[in-house]
């Protein structure tokens, strides 16, 4: 081929559309790598303009919402234990910590915002900032969206928590559980399957000061009383009667429906899209071990069945929370295989 002026062009043309192409493959290496975020699980740390905003109304509203006993608990323990700090010594350090709330209280303000962050200083984090005219107005935009928050600050927990386990979860207790029943779950390394019988299994995680376990139930989908507080419980009871023994001769697992009754909710983020939440205490019948528990009941409309997915933990006489909100974020990452 005889090169003239026309095709030289053309092939400048074509190599500078090529090292663009490429060029844009190429990670951007300039890109500063945000820092590890800092801070206890289940803890957020609140960013006020002075002390008085955290003595008065906002600091009440905070602490009522965020500060409320999650229910389910043998101990008293929070949703979320809360610290607070003055913008004034609001420096690099405590930029990084995992869940921020920020106030912002300027009479200029001509109305109420809130705003939501992901990894902006640190990353995972996931922060809050409230602008409001005065304190009243941050009170009622924070009764209003109080749930949001709580949840949003959740969820961000579980995704920590689970950015942790799944690089373990690729083993064979996840394999026998997609085996028995066409269900995706992250399920970490340290449980072993103690049970599996038709439309059960039981794993376990026992450790020398605790021990957590999840146990998977399914049968056919029949109606939607499956899903009422009474059906989930009673269907939980039976299981865990048949299959869970205790420790003496005669006792059995079972839901503890005196001392804490089991409390319903309905999830839209669930990975299957609707699921009944339920908390509350399990207990040994004939024995005395007990702990909380949080199941999720779904369908898999393909195969039309319906699944319990429950986690308990057993730790006499410390704090729960936590590692109940471990077993939470497994049990979040189930998912029926389609």
């Amino acid at each position: 081929m005889v090169l003239n002026k026309y095709n030289i062009i053309g092939l400048f043309t074509l190599l500078f559309v090529f090292v663009l192409a490429f060029s844009g493959c190429i990670p951007n290496s300039d890109k500063p790598k945000l820092p590890r975020s800092i801070g206890n699980s289940s803890e957020v740390l609140v960013v006020l303009q002075n002390q008085e905003q955290w003595d008065g109304q906002i600091g009440q509203v905070i602490r009522k919402y965020l500060e409320q006993e999650q229910y389910g608990l043998p101990q008293v323990e929070p949703v979320f234990k809360l610290s607070h700090i003055t913008v004034a010594n609001f420096s690099e350090l405590f930029k990084k910590y995992r869940n921020l709330l920020i106030v912002e209280i300027d009479p200029s303000y001509t109305e109420s915002k809130m705003e939501i962050f992901n990894d902006l200083w640190a990353g995972p984090q996931r922060i809050f900032r409230i602008k409001c005219s005065n304190s009243q107005a941050f009170v009622e935009v924070f009764e209003t969206k109080e749930q949001i928050i709580i949840h949003s600050f959740g969820e961000a927990e579980r995704a920590r928590i689970m950015e942790v386990f799944n690089p373990t979860s690729k083993n064979n207790v996840s394999e026998e559980v997609i085996k028995s029943f066409n269900l995706n779950m992250s399920v970490p390394s340290g449980f072993y399957m103690a049970k599996s019988a038709s439309g059960f299994m039981w794993l376990r995680k026992e450790v020398p000061a605790y021990s957590q376990g999840i146990i998977i139930m399914s049968e056919p989908y029949k109606s939607e009383v499956q899903f009422s507080i009474e059906s989930i419980v009673a269907r939980i009871s039976r299981d865990l009667k048949q299959n869970v023994p205790g420790t003496s001769e005669g006792s059995f697992m079972v839901i503890d429906e005196t001392y804490v009754l089991p409390k319903a909710i309905q999830v839209t983020d669930f990975p299957s899209e609707y699921a009944i939440e339920t908390r509350g205490m399990w207990n040994v019948a004939n024995d005395f071990m007990g702990g909380p528990f949080i199941s999720y009941s779904f369908t898999d409309k393909e195969n039309e069945n319906i699944f319990t997915l429950m986690g308990y933990v057993y730790y006499p006489n410390q704090n729960k929370r936590d590692l109940l909100r471990q077993v939470e974020a497994i049990l979040y990452s189930a998912a029926p295989l389609k």
